[in-house]
């Protein structure tokens, strides 16, 4: 019997396809494949965003940390300060001065910078703004015979009739540290314009409130201020070296950039005209007076009246007379 030819095999190509794709209509393929080239545009751009905002949390400067006595304290408003002793205030010998910056305008959360009014320069400063209201309240807590002046006028017209002191003095209020036992201790001083003014003018209110000078003074402010307080201030008044602290804390930010600033626009003006008599330090003082507040320091402090408005002919030169300090 004749072998039998087997036929010829027949090759068919079968496409490889992914199922869902095979079986889903045009249109969705379409959006499937957009949708691929939407995530691999888009994933690394999110994964560099998070490694950015995560370098950012890890290398950012570390908030200013209020004084460990007044942490703890809340935010809730006045206490009313029901059973505050009066107290003697003639018995205070220390004056510690709180010159005053931007301007609390006393609602909401004085540690939130949108309740304030700062300049553009200002911003991200309002932590330094407590902490040096927080170390004022802390010393006059820790020194029965110290008073505490928060000092500065009204010095914007945006921020209207609320002066510096002021929105200080309101900003302790609203953190609760303004506690009974030194209440009566914490007082403003709304005229200063400079902080020339701030030193002096709190030396008065020390005397309206006591009958008395400070036997010491402590200054709280800016760290790159300190040569100016220490060297000028100090030296304008004539008030013992040894008797004058000056504690500094710095804002967040390039310390020798704000040592530099200071020099230019602050130190070597006072350098030039110690007690802000004329040019540029003399124009700041009436910019900062924009609704003409006037004291009366001369009137109830009549043994300093010469130095509130002295301008000698030499503008270094610092005044001789007798100062009730120096006795």
């Amino acid at each position: 019997m004749p072998s039998r030819t087997p036929p010829p095999a027949v090759r068919i190509n079968i496409p490889t396809v992914n199922i869902s794709e095979a079986w889903a209509p045009a249109p969705l393929r379409k959006q499937r494949v957009l949708g691929t080239r939407l995530v691999r545009f888009y994933l690394p751009c999110v994964l560099l965003l998070s490694l950015v905002v995560n370098i950012y949390y890890i290398t950012r400067p570390a908030p200013l940390a209020l004084p460990s006595t007044l942490a703890s304290t809340r935010q809730d408003g006045a206490t009313g300060h029901r059973g505050v002793a009066e107290a003697d205030l003639g018995q205070l010998t220390d004056l510690v001065v709180v010159p005053g910056h931007g301007v609390y305008l006393g609602a909401g959360s004085p540690l939130d910078e949108a309740n304030w009014y700062l300049l553009a320069q200002q911003r991200g400063e309002v932590g330094a703004f407590m902490a040096h209201i927080g170390k004022g309240v802390e010393m006059v807590k820790e020194h029965e015979q110290a008073l505490l002046v928060f000092s500065g006028g009204q010095t914007r017209v945006e921020a209207g009739a609320h002066s510096e002191a002021q929105g200080y003095w309101a900003a302790a209020e609203r953190m609760g540290w303004l506690t009974n036992d030194v209440f009566r201790r914490v007082v403003t001083e709304e005229f200063a314009r400079d902080s020339l003014e701030n030193v002096l003018f709190s030396i008065a209110r020390f005397h309206e409130l006591t009958g008395n000078y400070p036997d010491r003074i402590t200054v709280v402010g800016f760290e790159f201020k300190r040569e100016r307080f220490v060297n000028l201030h100090r030296r304008a008044l004539q008030y013992p070296r040894i008797r004058f602290n000056y504690i500094g804390i710095n804002p967040p930010g390039d310390a020798k950039r704000l040592a530099a600033n200071e020099k230019k626009d602050g130190y070597d003006l006072f350098a030039r005209d110690l007690y802000a008599c004329a040019g540029p330090l003399a124009d700041k003082r009436r910019s900062r007076n924009p609704f003409r507040m006037s004291h009366g320091y001369a009137r109830s402090c009549p043994e300093i009246a010469p130095l509130f408005d002295y301008c000698p002919a030499t503008r270094t030169a610092a005044y001789e007379g007798d100062l009730p300090w120096l006795n």
